[in-house]
């Protein structure tokens, strides 16, 4: 009888290995570049409040995004510098967000296009 018991105990720990191998290769994302597999890295948020882009200095790693949130009751933007390499986010207006992916290393300074003391810098690393 305990022949028996052993068999159902041996294979509920292969099946639950190879739940755990599957679930580790199925959160790990590919790294073109190297063919390396790395974590996917959570958005960082930025937001706009009281005419301030809060935190204005952030550090990120290479291919994560930033969400500006904009609390303000008056439209901003997130305009980067002469020879930034993100595209401008347009009019975020109150109450809402937007996406911004960092791709290549670098420092990219930010601007907010109607108030231009409203600046800001993303540290891509």
């Amino acid at each position: 009888m305990a022949r028996t018991m052993r068999m159902p105990i041996t294979l509920l720990a292969g099946v639950y290995l190879g739940l755990a191998a599957t679930s580790m290769t199925v959160s790990a994302a590919p790294n073109e570049a190297s063919g390396k597999r790395h974590a996917t890295k959570a958005p960082i948020t930025v937001t706009i409040d009281a005419f301030q882009f809060q935190p204005d200095k952030i550090r990120i790693k290479r291919g994560q995004s930033v969400i500006f949130v904009n609390k303000d009751e008056v439209p901003h933007t997130v305009t980067p510098e002469k020879n930034g390499h993100f595209a401008p986010s347009g009019i975020i207006k109150g109450g809402e967000q937007h996406e911004v992916l960092f791709e290549p290393a670098g420092v990219q300074n930010y601007s907010c296009d109607f108030h231009p003391s409203m600046r800001g810098r993303v540290i891509v690393k």
